[in-house]
This record gives structure tokens, sequence and C-alpha cells, in this order.
């Protein structure tokens, strides 16, 4: 009798273990399976980046498109004209060849999208048809400019104006479109805002 005990238990543990190695065995399938995606994944991201014409280097011309500009679009074309006077935000923004849209969420209708053709800029009202789309209220991305890199960043999230941007993104203020798909044209992008210095 204690010999079949001992059997069913051997039994027992030996299907335990089975099911250990069966559970172990699909585990490495779908981190396999996830590998293989995610390379998959990149490796298309990386194809349609380079499907993208490399823009020639422009002559750091800002135009505005629409006859009557508005205020914001006019705002960003001055901004614009600024930031390609100094030689390596021009050299930043001959690399580029984006459009970004950016929108008030408080007045849609305030709204402007600047279309990077290498360092030559067209800057049209309205946020329609953007590679990239940023929508919040205009003070807040004004303060992004304050934001720096890296630690400097880090320590900028933590006086009032970080903490007012990342409480607008946690209630949903603050919504980017586009920009992991256009992953490196938005670091560019975010590279040309931030002043220099």
């Amino acid at each position: 009798m204690s010999k079949k005990r001992t059997m069913k238990k051997r039994a027992a543990w030996e299907a335990k273990q089975l099911k250990k190695e069966m559970k172990k065995a699909k585990a490495r399938k779908r981190r396999r399976r996830l590998l293989l995606l995610s390379l998959i994944a990149g490796g298309v991201m990386a194809a349609q980046a380079s499907r993208k014409p490399k823009p020639t280097p422009g002559s750091g011309t800002v135009t505005l498109k629409d006859a009557e500009p508005g205020p914001l679009a006019f705002m960003m074309s001055e901004m614009v004209k600024g930031f390609l006077q100094d030689p390596s935000k021009k050299a930043l923004a001959d690399k580029m060849n984006v459009s970004v849209a950016i929108q008030d969420l408080d007045n849609q209708e305030m709204a402007a999208t600047m279309d990077f053709k290498a360092s030559d800029v067209t800057v049209s009202n309205g946020a329609a048809g953007a590679d990239i789309y940023i929508g919040t209220e205009l003070a807040l991305l004004l303060s992004l400019s304050g934001a720096g890199k890296g630690k400097q960043m880090l320590q900028w999230l933590k006086t009032e104006d970080g903490k007012k941007v990342v409480n607008a993104v946690k209630s949903g203020r603050f919504k980017v479109k586009g920009a992991i798909k256009n992953a490196p044209q938005m670091a560019l992008f975010q590279k040309f805002l931030t002043p220099t210095g």
C-alpha cells in the first residue's frame, strides 16, 4: 500500500514538473515571438523612414501660406525666422522633412501647421493633415521651451511649469499624435525648438 502511495506521489510530482516545463517552453516561445515581432516592426519603421526623401539643404526662408495668417501662424513663423538666424538651428532644420501642427485646445480655431522642407518652412492656418499633431494650451506649450534636455529636463519637471505640464498630460490636456511614427523627425523638431546656450 505504501508503494502505491509513493508511486502516486511520484507520478503527481512528475506531472507537476512536466507542467512547469511546458509553461517555461510556452513562455520562451512567447518571448521569441515578441522579439521577432519587435524586430520586424523596427525594420518596417526603418524602411518607412528611409523611404522619405532626404531634403536638400534649404535657403532658410519662412513663407506664410495664407493671405490672412492667424495669430498663431504669424507667431510661429516669426519664431521659426528667429531660430533660423542661428547656423546650428538652420543645420538642424536642413535635416527635417516633416509637418507639425500646433493647436490650442481651448480655442480650436487657434491652430497652425509648420511644413519643414529642410530649412524652407511654410506656415499655414489650421492643423489638418500634419505628420505630427500637438494639442494643448498655448501657455503650456510656450513653457516647454525652458525644459532643456537630460538632467535639466528632470529638474525642470520639479518646477511649477513642469508640474503643470505633467498634470496636463495626465488629464488629457496635452495631446501628441504621430510622434512615435515620426520619432526621428520629432526629435529634430524638439532640438530645433530648444533654446541654445
